[in-house]
């Protein structure tokens, strides 16, 4: 069960935007992970507490969710976290721009929106992620390797690498990807035939 340090819970601060949104989603999240959820809309808090037969684990996938949404993502999105093979990676965008450049942030989200948001959808689509992009940060939610790689990439177009080669760069890594995972499949049926014989 939960240690004395946890049975706090958590205490989110969270955009009043996106109150509604995991208003919304309290209920489904607290039937499955066992944990009560408290929204003050007043402060812009949710308050995740466990309850009496609550794990860890569920406590922490609870807390995923709920931020999953804060950022953006919707609730068929945020359930994804409830698997340990999906991750949640926010760039913190001040974190890439100097500090006397008001207007860089600005710039940056230009470049990974791009033109009618064709852009972050090739990113999306080549990353298999989702990106939600904030006022000074941009969500990432998918399997762990995508998401690797799609920050990555994100990076890449931040330092003011070409499109193009961002995407030629994804694309090499999914053939190796996949090449990868091929060889895998191989070697499992190969040793699965030996033991068999």
């Amino acid at each position: 069960m939960i240690s004395d340090y946890m049975k706090g819970g958590f205490k989110l601060v969270i955009e009043k935007n996106r109150l509604k949104a995991i208003s919304e989603a309290l209920n489904a999240i607290e039937e499955e992970f066992g944990v009560k959820i408290i929204v003050d809309n007043d402060k812009g808090e949710v308050t995740i507490t466990p309850g009496n037969s609550t794990s860890f684990d569920q406590l922490i996938k609870a807390k995923n969710i709920i931020e999953a949404i804060s950022y953006g993502f919707d609730y068929n999105d945020a359930q994804n976290l409830r698997s340990d093979d999906y991750t949640l990676e926010i760039l913190d965008l001040k974190d890439y721009v100097d500090k006397d450049k008001t207007n860089h942030i600005s710039r940056i989200k230009a470049r990974i929106i791009g033109e009618d948001g064709r852009a972050k959808k090739v990113l999306q689509e080549l990353t298999d992620t989702n990106i939600v992009i904030g006022d000074r940060y941009i969500a990432i939610l998918g399997l762990y390797e995508n998401v690797k790689i799609a920050r990555e990439a994100l990076e890449m177009l931040i330092r003011g690498r070409q499109h193009a080669t961002v995407y030629r760069w994804i694309q090499n890594w999914r053939r190796e990807s996949r090449y990868r995972e091929l060889m895998e499949r191989l070697n499992r049926t190969y040793y699965e035939g030996e033991e068999e014989g």
